[in-house]
């Protein structure tokens, strides 16, 4: 797995952990303290960014905890009934490629 570089805060209550593939994981607070404890992640260790007012979690509705259709439900909450989450966690989400099918399947 990819080494976690950085972290950032959001007014929203969300952090957003940056790792070293150029991958960002953003999450709710909760989320941030299981993840910490799965995989062994010192945030202490960690570069921690200035706080954000505005982060991909509540603008984007994109997250390691949220749906992936981009409602803002948590996963597994949503009323698309997907249980997959938006982004996963220390992997690069390709909003290029995103944004293509998208848009896409909207002309078939």
């Amino acid at each position: 797995m990819s080494k976690v570089i950085q972290y950032q805060k959001c007014r929203c209550g969300a952090v957003t952990l940056f790792f070293d593939n150029g991958a960002d994981s953003p999450m709710f607070q909760e989320t941030l303290e299981m993840v910490v404890k799965e995989f062994g992640i010192d945030l202490s260790q960690v570069e921690e960014l200035p706080q954000s007012c505005c982060c991909n979690h509540c603008v984007n509705h994109w997250g390691i905890d949220l749906c992936e259709c981009g409602s803002g439900c948590k996963v597994g909450e949503c009323d698309c009934g997907s249980h997959k989450a938006h982004h996963e966690f220390g992997v690069k989400f390709d909003s290029f490629g995103a944004i293509m099918k998208a848009f896409s399947h909207n002309f078939k």
